[in-house]
């Protein structure tokens, strides 16, 4: 025998397909290599209105993230739930999200376990659009944003502290395209 008869016959070489464009509902997000991520940062001293416990808002982690914009929204919101003085309240201020594919957030009250479901975004603007609206339905002011926050102790900030804050909420402000 030749080596040309045991070796298998040759074939046309597979298109390259690595350069086509894919439609994203058919790539999962985790095989994405350049994924968008956002951080939502907590700020532990924004004052938290008459719905939010500060005591748990004090265990809550510096940040949610970097994840995908819908993980970083649903650990955010679930946790503006888990911080209630009363879930049921606060969950009554969330609307449910419709079409597309959710993420659920739950709380307990009435005896019960409830489930609320969110619309997975994949846009950073729409995560702080959305939080920024609970955070005023909530009364409560800059608990998120995307940048960092300064953590003051409460009792020892000075005036300078204090216009340090108020410039950068004018700034994430700013930034959303409010006025202050």
């Amino acid at each position: 025998m030749t080596p040309l008869a045991i070796s298998p016959p040759r074939s046309t070489p597979e298109p390259d397909i690595s350069s086509i464009p894919q439609d994203a509902a058919t790539v999962p997000n985790s095989d994405t290599p350049q994924a968008l991520t956002v951080c939502i940062y907590v700020n532990k001293q924004a004052n938290l209105g008459p719905y939010l416990d500060r005591k748990k808002v004090q265990q809550l982690p510096e940040h949610f993230g970097p994840e995908r914009p819908s993980a970083a929204l649903q650990q955010a919101v679930q946790a503006c739930i888990d911080c209630a003085l009363q879930q049921k309240v606060v969950f009554s201020l969330l609307r449910q999200g419709y079409g597309g594919e959710m993420v659920s957030v739950s709380a307990s009250f009435e005896g019960k376990q409830h489930l609320q479901s969110l619309l997975v975004v994949n846009s950073i603007g729409y995560v702080l659009r959305f939080l920024k609206k609970l955070c005023r339905s909530l009364l409560c002011d800059n608990l998120f944003s995307n940048q960092p926050f300064q953590q003051h102790s409460a009792g020892t900030e000075s005036p300078e502290g204090c216009e340090g804050r108020r410039m950068e909420a004018g700034r994430l402000l700013g930034l959303l395209g409010l006025k202050m």
